[in-house]
């Protein structure tokens, strides 16, 4: 059996090549090899926001599940409120982007068009 791992700590943090990018993203997902899908840990100091995107242009859904602080997912100008524990998945259609709070936000975002069947 083979494995890769990972360490988040022992990444950088930097803007990725894809249009929704965030200076303040950790690149999980390529620093594992991976190709199916991307995964990436977004680290927000207060107040910081990701850039707002849809992806009616490459079909991606993404999902996002917050391990730290506390933030906001806003999904069409609707805010909706996250902390630790929560996970939110957003459609292809709709414009999002997270902001975090007065303490921060971690969390994960994972990106993945689907595949035909």
């Amino acid at each position: 059996m083979t494995h890769y791992s990972v360490d988040a700590a022992d990444l950088d943090v930097g803007r990725g090549p894809h249009p929704a990018a965030s200076p303040f993203e950790k690149r999980v997902g390529e620093a594992l090899g991976l190709t199916a899908f991307g995964l990436y840990q977004i680290e927000l100091p207060a107040g910081e926001e990701t850039v707002p995107h849809d992806h009616l242009d490459d079909h991606a859904e993404d999902a996002y599940a917050v391990l730290q602080g506390h933030g906001w997912v806003i999904v069409d100008g609707e805010e909706i409120p996250v902390g630790p524990g929560q996970y939110v998945a957003v459609t292809v259609d709709s414009s999002r982007f997270l902001r975090a709070g007065s303490d921060g936000m971690v969390f994960i975002a994972v990106c993945a068009a689907p595949t035909a069947s």
